[in-house]
């Protein structure tokens, strides 16, 4: 990414709250974290409201580890924020039928979010749909609540984020935002990284080393069955 191409992408995010880059990585690493994800995720029981949604990838896979503290994304928050970001968890998020949908909302809290899409995603199965510019207009939103309907279909910042496999949507947690059913059954995945609240390590680069003892007793519960 040129001087230029970075100082537009973070106008653009200073902006709307939200931007997207194509092609951010390969269908190949796309399909990787996919089947990562869905093996890291198979015996987690599902529950609730929003059983479509796994998180703490992180302490599932180590491989989730080194994505949420250094993933090539890392780098590119830096620029947007003006600072190193601070990673919180890394999720799986799925999305099969009608029943699973996450009506708009806002999450109270400074800092970013990323989704990677691992599908063809649009309107019909479910993609993220955000208002541009509404984390300046914080207390107008507030009402909103995930689990509650709010139809915005008309809204004039509407943005819906239809995205192919590796595509990044970037975005600030008090951006309103939110995804519909699945009309069409077709696969809706996708990967999200969340970064805010204070530092889980103090300093210095981490790897995998610093969050795979959980890792690494689930892989050798499986090796022993």
């Amino acid at each position: 990414m040129t001087h230029r191409q970075a100082a537009a992408l973070k106008a653009d995010f200073d902006r709307d709250g939200v931007v997207i880059i194509r092609e951010f990585v390969t269908r190949e690493q796309a399909r990787e974290i996919c089947d990562r994800a869905e093996a890291a995720t198979r015996d987690v029981p599902r529950k609730g409201m929003f059983s479509n949604i796994t998180k703490g990838l992180e302490k599932l896979d180590r491989y989730f580890g080194e994505w949420l503290y250094n993933g090539p994304q890392v780098p590119v928050l830096e620029t947007l924020l003006g600072k190193k970001p601070e990673p919180t968890t890394a999720s799986f998020f799925t999305k099969t039928d009608t029943a699973q949908e996450v009506h708009p909302h806002s999450d109270a809290m400074e800092g970013v979010v990323t989704w990677i899409a691992l599908d063809e995603t649009d309107v019909q199965n479910g993609c993220m749909q955000f208002l541009k510019g509404s984390h300046k207009r914080q207390a107008e939103f507030a009402h909103l609540r995930a689990h509650e309907p709010t139809d915005l279909a008309d809204h004039p910042d509407l943005f819906q984020a239809a995205m192919s496999p590796g595509d990044i949507a970037i975005f600030r947690p008090t951006t309103v935002h939110w995804s519909g059913p699945n009309h069409d059954g077709s696969a809706r995945r996708g990967f999200n990284c969340f970064y805010t609240g204070k530092p889980v390590f103090k300093g210095g680069k981490k790897t995998a080393k610093d969050w795979d003892k959980a890792a690494r007793a689930k892989e050798a519960g499986r090796a022993n069955t």
